[in-house]
């Protein structure tokens, strides 16, 4: 279980720049008036979706429910939600299909990236 612990904490960087690229990409892509590709967001929610995984099986294993408030509540509750923001922000773009796609899939990264640096325990790094 502890080098699962270590996979889930050496993940959060590559989710982390998977979501600043993709908010980076998809500004810089709208101001350039770009036609919409889902490409670099679909890698970021996937980033997203195999971190939550990899948590879950954490958290379920440890008995999450006996942790502190942090690990307990906190931390799998704002991943959760950054998880459902990446995902309805990927498919709110891609039902609009146009150049203002961007916006929105980049927002949705940003919210999600907000919320996913304010759950992470810092201090374990």
């Amino acid at each position: 279980m502890d080098t699962l612990v270590t996979v889930h904490s050496w993940v959060r960087w590559l989710v982390l720049i998977a979501l600043v690229g993709g908010a980076v990409v998809g500004l810089y892509r709208f101001r350039s008036k770009e036609k919409w590709a889902a490409d670099i967001y679909q890698i970021g929610v996937m980033t997203v979706d195999i971190q939550v995984a990899i948590g879950l099986v954490i958290w379920i294993e440890r008995k999450g429910w006996n942790y502190t408030f942090f690990f307990g509540v906190l931390h799998p509750t704002s991943m959760l939600l950054a998880l459902v923001v990446a995902h309805l922000g990927l498919v709110m773009a891609k039902k609009r299909s146009d150049n203002r796609s961007y916006l929105v899939a980049s927002g949705s990264f940003i919210v999600a990236l907000v919320l996913i640096i304010g759950a992470i325990p810092w201090d374990r790094l």
